[in-house]
Order: C-alpha cells, then sequence, then structure tokens
C-alpha cells in the first residue's frame, strides 16, 4: 500500500481552475485522486498536467453533454479509440431527469452507453478491466439492464457514483457486483445513510464530485475536508471506521 491516506474516486480537476495546483499538492496531501472528464478531450487536456502516480485520468462522456450536443457521436468515436490504451473510463452514464430526456436525448444516451459498455467488456475480456464511474440520476435499471446485456457488469469494474436509486435497484447492483463511491452530500439524507451500511465493504470508495459550478476556485485542502467528513459519515452509519478498507479498496482498483 502507498503512503496515501486519501483517495477521491469521482472528482472534475477539468472543472477546477487550477488543477495543476491541486495535482502538484496532492502528494504532500497524501491524496490520491480520479480525475473524471465530461468529453474525451478532457483526458488529452488534462492527462500531460496530472501525470503524478497517485492519479488516475478517465475518459468523459457525460450524458448531460450527450443531450445537449456537447459529446457528439464523432466524440463517442474518438473514446472508444482511446479506449484501447486507456483503462479508467468516466464520467460516463445515463441520465433520465425531464431536462435531459426531451427531443430523443434518452434515446443518444442510452446508445452512446450501450456502444461504450460493449467495447470496455471486450477490450476488459482480453486485457486489464475497464474502470467504468458511472452516473445514474433516475435511470439505475437501464444502466444495470446494459451493464448486464454487454458483458461489462462481469467484465470491467463498474462503479455507481453517489447512487440514488431505490432500495430494490440497489440490492440488483450489487448482486451485479456493482462498486459504490461515496460522498459527504449523498449522507446528508436519511436514505443516503441507510444505503451506507448494506454497501459491500469491498466495493466501498470515496468521492467528492467536486467542484461544485458555483465554487471551481477550490484546492487540496477542500478535497481532503470534503473526503474526511465522508469517512466520518460512512464510519458513523456502518460503526467502525472504514479508512483501512476504502484505501485497499482504491489501491486494488486504481492501483495507487
Amino acid at each position: 500500500m502507498s503512503s496515501l491516506t486519501y483517495f477521491d474516486a469521482h472528482v472534475h480537476a477539468n472543472l477546477m481552475d487550477s488543477p495543476l495546483n491541486v495535482a502538484r499538492s496532492s502528494h504532500e496531501a497524501g491524496l490520491g485522486l480520479f480525475s473524471c472528464g465530461v468529453t474525451p478531450h478532457d483526458y488529452l487536456e488534462l492527462s500531460p498536467q496530472l501525470s503524478e502516480d497517485n492519479i488516475r485520468v478517465g475518459l468523459g462522456a457525460h450524458p448531460w453533454y450527450i443531450s445537449d450536443g456537447r459529446v457528439t457521436e464523432k466524440d463517442i468515436k474518438l473514446l472508444l479509440e482511446l479506449m484501447e490504451q486507456i483503462p479508467y473510463v468516466g464520467e460516463i452514464g445515463l441520465d433520465f431527469s425531464s431536462r435531459y430526456c426531451v427531443d430523443g436525448m434518452q434515446e443518444l444516451q442510452v446508445k452512446a452507453f450501450t456502444k461504450i459498455c460493449t467495447r470496455a467488456a471486450e477490450l476488459s475480456r482480453n486485457g486489464q478491466p475497464r474502470v467504468l464511474s458511472m452516473h445514474t440520476v433516475r435511470s439505475a435499471d437501464t444502466v444495470l439492464d446494459i451493464l448486464e446485456q454487454t458483458g461489462a457488469a462481469q467484465a470491467c469494474i463498474p462503479i455507481i457514483h453517489w447512487f440514488s436509486g431505490s432500495s430494490n435497484e440497489l440490492q440488483r447492483a450489487i448482486k451485479l457486483g456493482c462498486w459504490f463511491s461515496v460522498g459527504e452530500m449523498s449522507l446528508k439524507t436519511k436514505r443516503g445513510r441507510e444505503y451506507a451500511k448494506v454497501y459491500p465493504k469491498d466495493k466501498l470508495l470515496t468521492e467528492t464530485d467536486l467542484p461544485a459550478s458555483n465554487h471551481t476556485d477550490i484546492d487540496t485542502k477542500d478535497i481532503v475536508g470534503s473526503l474526511k467528513r465522508a469517512l466520518c459519515g460512512l464510519s458513523e452509519a456502518r460503526g467502525y471506521s472504514v479508512q483501512t478498507e476504502v484505501m485497499a479498496n482504491a489501491a486494488g482498483v486504481f492501483g495507487v
């Protein structure tokens, strides 16, 4: 195990004012990061800057960006090509909230996500398992359907970020072998705290989902502070300190 004390399994360096400063100070803070992009171009822009051994950079195609056209079919093709060499994929997934499901948007999301999962499963069967960090707002059952149908549930490491589905969907996700990245915001609700009690101990990670859209000038202290609060909330819900197992899980998934 490395000298890391904290790991953020879902953060958006591409949306920060100073991602390079965060990267440079992260080692000293004992912090590891999985930076999730919203388009595949985020990877091309950030990976040269975030080259530290405690940081992983993901290939993203966020469902919001697919719905509004900022991620195109050409971008999905680029992501699939890059995935041949890059094992970390995120943020991807589906969002069936009303604002993202008009005028064929839902169909576009499903088509793109299915392509990504299909290719991720193919590559994972023949090499390193692809890590998938997934958005599942009002869409958990469909996400799970696609993971199951494409084989990605078995071949990849599917991580549901900020799970907010039903208890039945949660049990189905657990049975399929999904992982869960949990942040302080999800623990502010009664349902989130109840869910925190049942996530499998060997499939549990912490996240921040920072930065907030109205506060992009964040630093390492902001990330560590949020992770500490998530660890505290998880430990309180589960009745024991989760930090050792969370960091062991992060090491296993991200090789940090």
